[in-house]
């Protein structure tokens, strides 16, 4: 394949099958030790926003746990855009949205290693000043959709680059308590919170059953609804 590629100088894909490739252990493995799970975070942070919030989220598990919560609580998959396939980008569509919606609040949930490839993004965010913008980061300092490699979040602060980006409010939690707390005090944004939780998803989690035409026209509808 590879002469045949280096023959052609032309694009290809390799199409590898499901589990042809046995499991590979990281050489540096490293672990928060958090209390919540990103799952349980996500769950908490639902429950106590209000109904009518308008949430991106990024792609990867995020996503998929966002969206299995949502089935399990029984309520429509319409309030929230899956980010799906475009990584560190679920921040600046959010804050598209928080500009032109700005009687809606809009979340952000995004990881650790989406926010550190798109950085720049927490300048325009800040300079722009959206008061409807909630930018949550759920920090397990991995990639872990992807394999769980490290990233660099452990080593530096994004609460401290969140308020030299002249974000309003930015704190670091690491409890249920503290999500609501920070929710409730419904301060003017644009807002970050970190979110400090574990590696690691449940192996039976599931994906989403809509396409991802379905979400953007469920979620364009609801975000016109107000």
């Amino acid at each position: 394949i590879y002469t045949h590629i280096r023959k052609n100088l032309q694009a290809h894909v390799l199409i590898v099958k499901k589990d042809t490739f046995s499991d590979w252990k990281l050489q540096k493995e490293h672990q928060i030790n958090a209390e919540l799970s990103r799952e349980e975070a996500i769950e908490t942070l639902v429950t106590t926003l209000p109904q009518d919030v308008a949430i991106v989220s990024t792609t990867g598990m995020a996503s998929r746990e966002l969206y299995e919560i949502r089935e399990k609580q029984c309520v429509g998959h319409e309030h929230d855009f899956l980010t799906v396939g475009s990584m560190g980008h679920a921040s600046q569509i959010a804050l598209g949205i928080a500009l032109q919606k700005k009687n809606r609040t809009i979340v952000c949930l995004d990881g650790d290693g989406s926010t550190l490839m798109h950085t720049g993004a927490l300048g325009i965010i800040g300079s722009l000043q959206p008061v409807n913008y909630i930018h949550v980061v759920l920090n397990n300092s991995a990639h872990d959709s992807v394999g769980g490699q490290p990233t660099v979040a452990s080593s530096i602060n994004l609460v401290d680059i969140a308020k030299a980006c002249n974000y309003q409010k930015s704190v670091r939690v690491t409890t249920k308590e503290e999500i609501k707390s920070f929710i409730d005090e419904n301060n003017s944004g644009p807002l970050f919170l970190e979110i400090m939780v574990r590696k690691g998803s449940r192996k039976n989690l599931g994906r989403p059953k809509e396409s991802p035409q379905k979400n953007k026209d469920l979620f364009m509808k609801f975000i016109d609804t107000y």
